[in-house]
């Protein structure tokens, strides 16, 4: 144990002393080195230099007197010298006079002094020197003067007046020199340097090695106390012993040893004592669960029965509401008084604000249940949507304390049409516009609108609700995304509400791919704006004709009139405006004749709507002009009414492009007394529905009545059930185009029927429209799974119900090919038979395993979503994932593929989007299993009827 604990230590002291060892030794085996082949070399050069000087003064008489056998000898002595190989002999011309070896280098020219120099291959060593022939003149001799007497030559010599002797270059003698024996020498160092490296380093090994072990072994011994310290082996942790200059350590790790000792016993005590007090828990833990898990059952089915109430509260409240807006629509389409035109309008927006609430309570419990609210898609004019919900809210200004003006703003690059849920978008302009009505007493309510293309299939819709109301605190801006709060309890009082408008606002934005933000300043007023993703519409809005005629307007109001000046500017750009009676009467007088027609504005109080009167009175008898007036829906109109021609129309503010533009075109029409202008709208045309024989079933008689009223100007035949029973002996005497079925009748409901209808021949494809009043999206499961092909939500109007004929009378869709239209892109039967061995019960079997694990996984995928867990959310959806490759869930499958992935390599990072469709994925299969087409064998008698075979 000690060895194995110890390596670690051991090899790292080893490496810090032996390492700068060896690096020492290698610096002073490389010196060494280095001195001694630059130390030969010095010595080889000297030694080639050297013979070269002295054979060139030992040839000067040679050259002198051209004496070759001299040259010869001299060569042949140099020769025999040790490494030199050649020897030549040049002339003071340069001229080779003689040469014995190796040849001469003549590349490069003769110095005119000695020269050494390597060759370039570095294999000789050439040493060049002169020639000289020493002339003197002096007559004295050394042997003509006595010994005894001074020399003069060598006196003038010292004393530097002497003559030096005068030297003539004769020629150069070059001797080349091998280098061999000096390489080899330096092999020879190179191998000794080697050795002796090898044996100071093996030397260095063992030393250092010995020396890391001394050093290390108390350490070691210390780590071996503590780990065996660690384990509770105290007994082993004391026979160990550490050198004497280490007692002071030693005496620490005993003291340790035994404080530790002592209280892992007290510690033994303890968990004896709390595993005593943990198993009472339990029993008490055991029990509570029981309670919760009781308490958490009658809590999913009080929420059961909570859905189940609002279902039921919707069906009771839709059914009569569904009369009260079919009858409405009735109205409108006869010729009533301006006046009651007003009142009809105020009923029906009544009945679409009570539409709202009860959707709003749904559509929450839908959100706080999880589950997604399903958007349509469809082609609606943007521009019109909104003028219609600005149009819808202001029956909400008959206040006398309110003065709003609501004005739309739509920027250039902003479409007519374009696609998406509509129903959604005017909710949320509803619950925005109407809470900006709320909390506004005076000033103006704008709703700015601009577009930006994101790509040729996506477009983003920016949309403003700016308010010159109330305004809210920063510190309360927090709670109004909350489900049932307001800012301030006495608002609440005041203005009522539910307190949900914003919450599923925020919710069917997040849904439509935005978000929404508020800004505001209290006293103020505040700013709510959002965004969201809508599609481009192939639709096109047939351009309006300019209308030349001018119209005088009088608004008083500045802030609305610039939005009228901008609406006339699109429709009638020759027409003028006024802001007081004065400057609209000088007007009037000084250009009569120049206008067609005036508009007068109306304003909030008793005075203005007298003034207003006494001045369309005196305009229609002294000018004979037609006019407008122009006014919000309060009730001052009803009651100076009659005060007014009633032959010309009224203008409710706000007023729209269209609205304008129809009331000045037809008055225009009846005016010059012409034919309708092409550019009229028309109704749709329906008369390839005529002859068509439809069966209506309601257990309401009212709602039959209503059907009635809108079938029969088409030349539609209606027959009428009021019980499912009926219903079928009636399809059982006659045969029907089309079937419009409620759901919910007493004995029999519309399910049932349908079911039964399925089975009586001729009727396995004949359409069956749903008429239901719950708006439930998991309703959508039931109603196609017992065999009808699509439903309508209460309360429908006429437009919706003859384009539903029209879709399923004209286009002949069969209820097969619905069913396969839903399912091709969630489930591949096929596929999951093969997975089963083309075996049904086996691969049904394996889809139900699948379905039931679902609801499970469902909530953990929530919680462990919402905890930022991802190591759990990873394992539930990599389950999901591998049981859905073996069940056909094609959808399911490819979302659960991108969500693991996603997880995997970015953890939470811009994955909401991949689990909302995962999510959404999941919830489609759920929806749709029981319509999945099992084969014969392993179907149920429901899916049989569900899905009638040939």
């Amino acid at each position: 144990m000690l060895n194995s604990v110890s390596s670690p230590l051991q090899a790292s002291l080893w490496k810090a002393i032996f390492l700068p060892v060896l690096f020492v030794i290698g610096i002073t085996c490389l010196l060494i080195y280095l001195s001694e082949i630059i130390d030969r070399r010095h010595q080889f050069e000297h030694l080639s230099q050297y013979q070269t000087e002295q054979i060139a003064d030992a040839s000067e008489y040679a050259l002198l007197f051209n004496d070759r056998n001299l040259i010869r000898n001299n060569i042949q002595s140099l020769l025999r010298q040790t490494d030199i190989v050649g020897v030549t002999y040049f002339n003071n011309q340069g001229n080779i006079i003689d040469n014995v070896g190796l040849p001469p280098d003549l590349s490069l020219p003769l110095p005119t002094l000695a020269s050494h120099h390597y060759t370039q291959a570095s294999d000789y060593y050439l040493s060049t020197a002169p020639i000289y022939y020493s002339n003197t003149n002096q007559s004295n001799n050394f042997n003509d003067t006595p010994f005894s007497e001074p020399n003069s030559t060598i006196l003038a010599d010292a004393i530097g007046l002497s003559t030096p002797p005068k030297k003539e270059l004769l020629g150069w003698i070059q001797v080349s020199s091998s280098t061999q024996r000096l390489q080899l020498e330096n092999i020879k160092i190179a191998v000794a340097s080697i050795g002796y490296f090898t044996v100071l380093s093996l030397l260095s090994v063992i030393a250092c090695w010995y020396y890391t072990k001394r050093l290390a072994t108390p350490w070691l011994t210390i780590s071996e106390r503590l780990h065996l310290i660690q384990k509770g082996e105290f007994e082993k942790a004391d026979s160990l012993d550490l050198p004497e200059h280490m007692q002071a350590t030693n005496s620490a790790l005993e003291h340790i040893t035994e404080r530790l000792r002592n209280y892992r016993t007290e510690l033994e005590n303890e968990i004896n004592q709390i595993t005593k007090e943990t198993r009472e828990n339990a029993i008490l833990l055991e029990e509570k669960s029981a309670q919760l898990h009781i308490a958490n059952r009658e809590a999913m089915e009080s929420n059961r029965l909570k859905t189940q109430f609002l279902a039921n509260i919707s069906h009771e409240v839709r059914t009569p509401l569904n009369a009260i807006l079919g009858y409405t629509n009735l109205l409108k389409k006869d010729e009533l008084h301006p006046q009651q035109k007003g009142y009809v309008e105020t009923i029906a927006q009544s009945t679409n604000d009570l539409l709202t609430t009860i959707g709003n309570i749904l559509d929450f419990s839908k959100i706080e249940a999880g589950k997604t609210v399903v958007l349509e898609s469809e082609d609606f004019s943007l521009k019109d949507t909104i003028d219609d919900v600005l149009h819808s809210l202001s029956s909400t200004l008959t206040s006398d304390t309110k003065d709003i003006d609501l004005i739309p703003n739509f920027s250039e690059e902003l479409p007519d049409w374009v696609k998406g849920d509509k129903t959604r978008l005017r909710q949320i302009l509803n619950n925005l516009v109407g809470n900006a009505i709320k909390f506004t007493q005076q000033g103006t309510i704008r709703v700015n609108v601009q577009c930006k293309a994101i790509t040729q299939h996506e477009l983003e819709i920016h949309v403003e609700v700016v308010d010159t109301g109330c305004g809210i605190a920063n510190d309360k801006l927090g709670q109004l995304f909350k489900p049932f709060s307001q800012v301030d309890s006495s608002h609440t009082r005041s203005y009522a509400g539910t307190g949900l408008g914003l919450v599923i606002t925020k919710k069917l934005i997040e849904q439509m791919g935005g978000s929404i933000s508020v800004n505001s300043e209290l006293g103020r007023g505040s700013n709510f704006f959002f965004h969201i993703k809508l599609e481009p519409s192939l639709k096109k809005t047939e351009t309006l004709p300019l209308l030349e005629e001018r119209w005088l307007v009088l608004e008083p109001n500045t802030r609305y009139r610039s939005h009228l000046e901008s609406l006339f500017a699109q429709i009638a750009p020759h027409s003028a405006f006024s802001s007081t009676v004065e400057q609209f009467m000088a007007e009037l007088h000084d250009h009569e004749s120049e206008y067609f027609g005036v508009i007068l504005s109306i304003g909030d109080d008793q005075e203005s709507a007298k003034d207003a009167a006494e001045l369309a009175k005196y305009v229609s008898t002294r000018f004979a002009l037609p006019y407008f007036i122009l006014c919000k829906p309060l009730s001052y109109l009803a009651q100076y009414a009659q005060r007014f021609d009633l032959e010309n129309d009224i203008i409710q503010k706000p007023v729209s492009k269209a609205s304008l533009y129809t009331a000045l075109s037809n008055q225009t029409e009846q005016t010059l007394q012409t034919k309708p202008s092409q550019h009229h709208e028309t109704s749709p045309d329906y008369n390839h529905l005529k002859g068509l024989h439809v069966l209506a079933v309601d257990d309401t008689p009212i709602n039959l009545q209503l059907l009635g009223h809108w079938l029969d100007p088409h030349a539609i035949q209606l027959s009428l059930a009021y019980s499912g029973a009926e219903a079928i002996k009636m399809a059982e005497q006659n045969t029907y185009d089309l079937i419009l079925m409620d759901i919910q009748m007493p004995e029999m409901d519309g399910m049932q029927t349908t079911q039964q209808l399925r089975k009586q021949a001729g009727y396995e494809e004949t359409p069956i429209i749903a008429l239901t009043a719950h708006a439930l999206a998991e309703e959508q499961q039931s109603i196609l799974a017992s065999g009808m092909n699509a439903y309508l939500t209460k309360p429908i109007n006429e437009e919706t119900l003859l384009n539903t004929l029209t879709k399923w009378c004209a286009t002949k869709v069969n209820l097969s090919q619905q069913v396969d239209e839903q399912l091709a892109e969630v489930f591949d039967v096929n596929k999951a038979l093969n997975m089963a061995g083309n075996r049904p019960q086996a691969a049904k079997d394996l889809f139900e395993m699948l379905m039931q694990s679902l609801h499970e996984d469902q909530r953990l995928l929530n919680h462990h979503f919402a905890n930022q867990d991802l190591e759990k959310l990873i394992a539930t959806v990599h389950r999901i994932h591998g049981a859905s490759k073996y069940s056909g869930t094609i959808e399911l499958t490819k979302h659960a593929n991108f969500l693991e992935t996603h997880l995997k390599e970015l953890g939470f990072d811009e994955v909401e989007e991949v689990f909302e469709d995962f999510m959404a994925a999941l919830e489609r299969l759920k929806n749709l299993q029981s319509l999945i087409p099992w084969p014969q064998a392993s179907q149920t008698p429901e899916q049989n009827l569900a899905h009638p075979t040939d």
